[in-house]
């Protein structure tokens, strides 16, 4: 008898802990399926561009003429409307023109080419307002996206560079 009863023990065990595995199963596949699919992804190389594209120096000096900024700092100017730089263009247009030209130098973009289009988007955010700053889209953005996203301080917010390559 009560080897019998050891059996039915070491069954009970058995049992529960294939129940418990079973369970823990279930749970982590409801959670894998309940994420969102996504087709973007996170790409360091992009984030390495666009810190790299923060220092370049543009052809708008602010106050006197060799005080050249760079494009980090247009982002504030613009935002904030500083109306003209020394040489007369306004910082919005020096900063479209220059990081037009920048990404489109850096990455080849067309339809028969690796990146189909790219979609940069620059925007100011506190923790109750956002307002767009800048946004430049180019090409076909329908299928998988890379991208990656940079923060600028400017107080009391901060500015959001954003930048999709699209494949």
């Amino acid at each position: 008898m009560i080897l019998n009863k050891k059996a039915q023990e070491e069954i009970v065990g058995f049992v529960l802990i294939v129940i418990i595995v079973a369970i823990a199963g279930v749970i982590l596949l409801g959670i894998f399926l309940r994420q969102p699919e996504n087709n973007s992804q996170e790409s360091k190389d992009i984030y390495h561009f666009l810190e790299s594209a923060m220092e370049i120096t543009t052809s708008c000096a602010p106050s006197y003429e060799p005080a050249y900024s760079k494009l980090s700092e247009l982002f504030k100017y613009c935002f904030e409307g500083l109306s003209t730089c020394t040489s007369g263009d306004i910082p919005c247009d020096v900063l479209n023109k220059t990081l037009t030209q920048t990404i489109d130098s850096s990455f080849f973009v067309n339809e028969q080419a690796e990146i189909k289009g790219y979609q940069f988007q620059s925007s100011y955010s506190t923790n109750s307002t956002q307002k767009e700053i800048l946004s430049i889209s180019r090409g076909n953005c329908a299928n998988s996206i890379q991208g990656s996203e940079i923060l600028l301080p400017a107080f009391p917010g901060t500015i959001s560079n954003t930048l999709k390559l699209c494949y």
